[in-house]
């Protein structure tokens, strides 16, 4: 039944108000809300201001008129799903979805819409209540969200550095190109694994990351809580500092090398200040003698003194001649790939056959060695040098014997030239590669042999280091390049 008796409207209105009191705490609160009451026939009972601001109408406009086509869509009511609304608010008390409304210029707006129904004193229903909100700026504020959490997933997929998201459980749910990079694995191979590193927001901490594939690589990690997804996460930024920190290797290694050349330099220098001293001394006091005798016409003294100076002068020239020797040892190498470390062994023994057989002496030699990248005249050098100290440390009460060989692994092949000569104490093992370092007074030399040895040796980026005790003698091992043949060592 359609009411057209204002009279009857508004006693419908009276009645409303006096048995629902909430009714007028809605309407006078809930101002960001539209709240229209209608009776079951259309008409409108109350309107809030909300509803003015949301709908643009104004309350005479629709209140005590049949005004359900402003509310509702225009088959809402043919439709029967206003009937629909009311069968469900009669099971429960209210009932709310989200729609489309249409404002009175005209204009669409999205909204959040809730029904109930109110009953008069004696339960019956009466009237039926919808609460609408206006959702255009929640839906313009959802979208904002939304752009600028594309926006934020954008800048970190295309981040230069590594990015990597994890779950307060250390799950990963998100990882951009840089970070597979870093790990040289793909993103699916992450999502929903354990980061596997420890993760304390806040810090910064350096990692030495295995690449797949086995290559290292060191990166910085910062780590910062964030809101990922709906929940508590931790934003982790991964930095490769790989080339830094090989940077700062090679400027430390670097600072060594410099130190150790100035070390070197200063040894050097105090070496041949100390070691010309003795046969300048000798040549300067000898010729004095040489004057004394001319002018006191001692001829007979004078030949002797002529012998003693130029003893000196060729002291002088064997040290200068070391010395050079050593200046040059580290410079100019010319490795060669698949060189015969057996072939230049025997070149170099084969020079100290007559020397080995006047004094009693043997000499052993592998059957087979590796071939080597290595400077074939450097390495001939270093083996008659260690040959030429075994020979001058050579204990004199028994034969000597010398052993040249090699020992093999997976990692490196180390060479050796033993003996059983005087021996070497623990605390000379290092000072005998020193410049000018002579063990004892009772051997001439230089002192300069096996520094020369060394510094060849490490200019092949290898090592070399003494073995053995006092009196049972002495090995001197050394490393080489390898010459690898499908993943072995290539013997000869």
């Amino acid at each position: 039944m359609i009411i057209t008796n204002e009279k009857l409207i508004q006693d419908r209105i009276s009645e409303l108000r006096e048995n629902t009191d909430f009714i007028d705490a809605i309407l006078d609160s809930l101002v960001g809300y539209a709240i229209i009451v209608m009776d079951f026939d259309g008409n409108v009972i109350a309107y809030n201001e909300g509803a003015r601001q949301i709908y643009g109408y104004a309350p005479e406009e629709v209140i005590g008129r049949e005004n359900m086509e402003i509310f509702f869509p225009d088959n809402f009511i043919a439709s029967g799903k206003l009937q629909q609304i009311i069968y469900r608010l009669m099971e429960k008390k209210n009932y709310s979805f989200e729609g489309e409304k249409v404002r009175k210029n005209g204009e669409k707006f999205a909204a959040q819409v809730l029904f109930t129904l109110t009953r008069d004193k004696g339960g019956k229903l009466v009237g039926l209540i919808e609460i609408v909100q206006d959702l255009t700026g929640l839906k313009c504020m959802q979208r904002q969200l939304l752009n600028n959490l594309e926006n934020f997933r954008k800048v970190i997929t295309n981040d230069a550095d590594g990015i990597i998201i994890t779950n307060k459980e250390g799950l990963v749910s998100f990882i951009n190109p840089a970070a597979e990079f870093i790990f040289a694995r793909k993103a699916k191979e992450f999502m929903g694994e354990r980061f596997g590193y420890p993760v304390i927001s806040g810090e910064t901490t350096e990692i030495d990351i295995l690449r797949k594939g086995g290559v290292p690589k060191v990166a910085e990690m910062r780590v910062v809580e964030t809101e990922w997804e709906g929940g508590t996460a931790h934003l982790i930024t991964l930095r490769d500092v790989t080339e830094r920190k090989r940077a700062e290797e090679a400027q430390e290694k670097l600072n060594q090398q410099l130190q150790a050349k100035v070390s070197e330099l200063e040894a050097f220098s105090y070496g041949i200040a100390h070691d010309l001293r003795s046969p300048m001394l000798s040549i300067d006091g000898f010729s004095r003698e040489l004057r004394s005798d001319i002018q006191n016409n001692r001829m007979e003294r004078v030949e002797e003194d002529v012998r003693l100076i130029e003893t000196g002068v060729r002291k002088m020239q064997q040290f200068l001649n070391r010395t050079l020797e050593y200046s040059r040892a580290g410079y100019h190498v010319k490795r060669t790939n698949n060189v015969s470390f057996g072939k230049i062994v025997e070149e170099v023994v084969a020079e100290f056959n007559g020397q080995m057989s006047s004094i009693g002496a043997t000499i052993s030699i592998a059957e087979t060695f590796p071939k080597v990248n290595v400077d074939r005249m450097r390495i001939a050098q270093v083996l008659t040098n260690l040959i030429q100290n075994s020979i001058k440390y050579r204990d004199k009460t028994r034969p000597l014997k010398i052993d040249i060989g090699y020992q093999l692994d997976a990692e490196e092949v180390v060479f050796f030239i033993r003996d059983n000569g005087t021996g070497i104490d623990a605390d000379e093992a290092e000072k005998v590669f020193t410049l000018f370092y002579r063990g004892t007074a009772d051997v001439e030399g230089s002192g300069a042999g096996l520094a020369i040895v060394k510094r060849i040796i490490e200019a092949h980026e290898g090592k070399i280091w003494a073995e053995g005790q006092s009196g049972e003698g002495t090995s001197m091992c050394f490393t080489l390049p390898k010459n690898l043949r499908k993943g072995k060592w290539g013997l000869e």
